[in-house]
């Protein structure tokens, strides 16, 4: 599969929810797109092209879980993540807040420090 153009919503670094139209893939309930940072540049006129950093958000909340050097890295660690229960958490409070926090945590990390470039 590749990404195709889609508008999705993301969260800021300051928690604030953007919509963007940009290259994307939904893998529920995730969605790997390119980066925001890039996509504003895009808008603006200050770059063409997408650098290849792919970009793994929680599709609910719009909140990054990593980025990847490369998209089959991406898709990889959304498919080990995608049968958490903790994933299905509509909002970010929801989400931060679970009792599987701590043991998803531990996963995460060890999956970015293997695949992620962030």
């Amino acid at each position: 599969m590749s990404l195709k153009l889609q508008t999705i919503n993301v969260m800021t670094h300051r928690r604030e929810q953007l919509s963007c139209t940009m290259p994307a893939e939904h893998i529920y309930p995730f969605i790997v797109h390119r980066s925001v940072a890039e996509y504003l540049e895009k808008k603006d006129g200050e770059r063409t092209r997408y650098s290849k950093k792919h970009i793994l958000t929680h599709l609910l909340t719009g909140a990054q879980i990593g980025v990847f050097g490369r998209y089959e890295h991406a898709l990889i660690v959304a498919r080990k993540l995608k049968n958490k229960p903790i994933f299905l958490m509509p909002t970010y409070d929801l989400l931060t807040t679970h009792p599987d926090v701590p043991e998803v945590g531990v996963v995460v990390r060890e999956l970015k420090r293997l695949y992620a470039i962030d």
